[in-house]
């Protein structure tokens, strides 16, 4: 089975890269691991690319993690990929401590995605309802839960933005 992962890796496929790193990891070669992953990563990979970026930050090496990060938040609008750049802002990690521009980053990208929530009943909408103004219990949705967790972030930054 590894060889055939190899051979599909070799061929480009970011999938079998991911997976030829994880076995690679759990062989202990750590050095394939890593040139692997980052090849997935590349590829757009979303796990290749937060746990690439998990392993940089842990590394120390905050200036590659946090644009692996940003890419995840922009790309895939990742709410912890944006709690991990909120964190390394205010830490300093990567960017000056509390940067505007970085902070502003996530506000922006908050502010455009996921202001409405749909509710749809067989393929008809039955209701709209803007997440931010309410909570009723039948809005209790993925999209419900990804927006509350995305104006967590966003009252933290404007207080932090606020603070500075």
């Amino acid at each position: 089975m590894k060889e055939k992962l190899i051979h599909w890796a070799q061929d480009g496929d970011g999938d079998c890269m991911y997976k030829l790193a994880n076995i690679y990891r759990t062989e202990g070669d750590q050095q394939n691991y890593v040139e692997w992953l980052a090849k997935s990563a590349t590829t757009k990979n979303f796990d290749a690319m937060k746990e690439l970026a998990d392993l940089l930050r842990g590394n120390g090496d905050y200036e590659k993690s946090l644009a692996l990060y940003k890419e995840l938040a922009e790309t895939f609008l990742d709410e912890e990929s944006m709690q991990n750049i909120l964190e390394m802002a205010e830490q300093g990690y990567g960017v000056p401590k509390n940067d505007k521009d970085t902070l502003n980053f996530i506000l922006n990208l908050i502010d455009k995605t996921y202001n409405e929530i749909y509710l749809i009943d067989r393929g008809n909408i039955f209701a709209r309802t803007m997440v931010f103004q309410t909570r009723r219990h039948n809005e209790c949705t993925w999209e419900y839960l990804q927006a509350v967790e995305r104006r967590r972030i966003a009252a933290r930054i404007r207080k932090l933005l606020a603070e500075n």
